[in-house]
C-alpha cells in the first residue's frame, strides 16, 4: 500500500506485510573493524571503532538473501563500553531470529517487539537501541531502507557530485521504548556509482576541544569535503578511513567520546 510520494526518486513509502526469504550472515560484528565485502550488485565498506574498548554498543551486519538481494543493518545501543556490547550481542542474536523477514519495515518491528519481550524477562532492563536496516535489489537497483530512531542515511548521486539526506518523515521510535510500534519504509533507486552512507550517531555528535558539535550538517558537508579531496575512482575504503579521519580531526584525539561506525555501499558500474 502506497502512503504517500515523497520525490521523484523515491519509489514508495509503504507498510507492506513481512513476506519470508532466505538470508545468510557474510559477516557481522561490534568490534573494533574495517571490512570490505562484494555482495548482490553492491560493494560494501564498514569501518567501526568503539569508544575506550575492543568492542561497544555499535552492531553492523551484512547479509546475502535469495532473490539476488543484500541486507545491510547498522544497530546503535544506548551507551558504549561493556553493558552496550551485550546489548549489542543480543540484537545480533534477534537478527538471526527474524533474519528472514523481507520487509525493513516489517523486521524491525518484529525485533522490536521482542526486544520488549526479552526486556521484561530480563532482571538487568535492556535500553533503547536506534536501527537503520536496508535491502538492495540486485537486479533492479531498488534500495528499500527502514528506521528505528536512527540518524538518517546520505545518498550520494554520481551524476550529481552530491551527497543528500534520505528517509524523511521515517524516524519511528527506537528498540526497547513500546510494543506494537508500526515502522514505515521508503525505497530510491540507485544508479552505477551511487553510495549509501549508514552511520552512528557518534559520527555527529562528536565534539571539538571548544564544544562544537559537528551535527549531521557538518558530517554532510565533511563527507562531501572527503570525497572531493580523494582522487578518482574513490576506493570505499580509502572514503572510510579518510572521513573517519576527518572526525577524529574535528574531535582533536583518534580517541572518541562514543562508538562510531561508518557504513557505505555503492552500487557497481
Amino acid at each position: 500500500m502506497t502512503l504517500k510520494k515523497i520525490s521523484s526518486e523515491t519509489l514508495a513509502c509503504t507498510t507492506s506485510p513481512a513476506r519470508p526469504f532466505g538470508c545468510m550472515e557474510l559477516w557481522a560484528g561490534n568490534e573494533r573493524a574495517h571490512r570490505s565485502l562484494e555482495l548482490a550488485g553492491l560493494e560494501a565498506d564498514v569501518i567501526a571503532v568503539p569508544s575506550g574498548a575492543d568492542t561497544g554498543g555499535d552492531l553492523s551486519a551484512v547479509f546475502s538473501c535469495s532473490d539476488n538481494i543484500a541486507r545491510v543493518v547498522l544497530a546503535d545501543c544506548v551507551g558504549h563500553g561493556y553493558v552496550a556490547s551485550g546489548m549489542a550481542r543480543h540484537v545480533h542474536h534477534l537478527l538471526h531470529k527474524f533474519q528472514d523477514i523481507r520487509d525493513s519495515a516489517g523486521l524491525l518491528a518484529a525485533l522490536n517487539d521482542k526486544f520488549i519481550l526479552d526486556s521484561e524477562k530480563s532482571t538487568e532492563a535492556l535500553r533503547l537501541t536506534t536501527v537503520v536496516t536496508g535491502t538492495f535489489d540486485g537486479t533492479t537497483g531498488e534500495f528499500n531502507f527502514a528506521y528505528a530512531a536512527h540518524p538518517r542515511m546520505l545518498l550520494w548521486r554520481a551524476r550529481e557530485g552530491k551527497f543528500l539526506e534520505i528517509g524523511q518523515g521515517l524516524e519511528n521510535l527506537p528498540l526497547g521504548f513500546i510494543t506494537g510500534e508500526m515502522y514505515n519504509e521508503q525505497s530510491i533507486r540507485l544508479h552505477a556509482n551511487d553510495m549509501i552512507l549508514a552511520f552512528s550517531d557518534g559520527a555527529t555528535e562528536v565534539q571539538s576541544p571548544g564544544g562544537k558539535q559537528l551535527t549531521p550538517k557538518g558530517f554532510l558537508q565533511l563527507a562531501e569535503a572527503t570525497m572531493a579531496r580523494i582522487p578518482g575512482p574513490v576506493r570505499l575504503p580509502e572514503f572510510s578511513t579518510a572521513l573517519l579521519e576527518g572526525v577524529q580531526l574535528h574531535r582533536g584525539s583518534a580517541e572518541l567520546e562514543d562508538d562510531v561506525t561508518l557504513m557505505t555501499l555503492r552500487r557497481f558500474s
